[in-house]
């Protein structure tokens, strides 16, 4: 089991992962949609982001705070990456509903051609995640060591590790855009997650599931690239 799952200690960390290994699930069902322009794609994406916070919720350290607000601040600073996510997906769902349908639920989308400026959105977005992703332990951290300072934080790596990741996000961002690239964006995320998950021994199921994220990722890149493009689309 250990080999698949990794190590399990309680009947709360094991919900957790299964909640966790349904939403990699889901954001690889959601990443076939998308690659057939189909709007459930960004659905599925907002079910595969909502999950993770009842996952974090149930892992939270409540013996570690004090107080009610602590306990809070904490719970609140663990959930806002999964906003973040769950608010891309929604503006991509309504970026795709401004599309011509194509057929149930699909949409005839003429992609935009790459400008070096397009990057912008999607890094401020994965910007956006990256300090998100920090926000919880800089919490957790003033909790247990009022009187102490940061330093004892990566932050610089956090942060990286948080940007890393959070391309998934703003790759959403670029493909609400119409933007091909941005697969490649999502691709990238998910092989930093995979990396992630193999570093800390959290089992096989999930790497698995990472790398299918990654190829459903170059796949969607490969079927879009039979799309039209249209120069100066906004």
């Amino acid at each position: 089991m250990d080999i698949l799952f990794g190590p399990i200690f309680n009947p709360l960390q094991a919900f957790s992962l299964v909640l966790k290994i349904l939403g990699v699930l889901i954001m690889c069902a959601s990443e076939a949609f998308l690659a057939r322009r189909n709007e459930v794609g960004w659905w599925l994406a907002m079910g595969s982001f909502a999950l993770e916070i009842p996952g974090a919720m149930l892992t939270l350290p409540y013996a570690l705070f004090g107080s009610a607000p602590e306990l809070l601040a904490y719970g609140v600073s663990v959930s806002l990456t999964s906003l973040v996510g769950v608010g891309a997906s929604i503006y991509g769902l309504s970026r795709f509903w401004r599309a011509p349908a194509n057929g149930p639920l699909v949409r005839r989308i003429a992609l935009r051609t790459f400008r070096p400026r397009d990057l912008v959105a999607p890094a401020l977005v994965a910007l956006l995640y990256a300090v998100c992703y920090v926000l919880p332990l800089v919490v957790l951290e003033r909790v247990l060591a009022a009187s102490r300072s940061l330093a004892g934080l990566p932050l610089a790596q956090l942060l990286l590790s948080g940007f890393c990741i959070g391309l998934l996000v703003g790759g959403l961002a670029g493909l609400a855009r119409r933007s091909r690239w941005a697969w490649l964006l999502v691709a990238v995320s998910s092989l930093v997650s995979l990396l992630g998950v193999a570093a800390a021994t959290q089992g096989s199921v999930l790497v698995f599931l990472f790398m299918a994220q990654a190829v459903l990722a170059l796949y969607g890149f490969v079927v879009w690239g039979r799309f039209r493009a249209v120069s100066g689309s906004r």
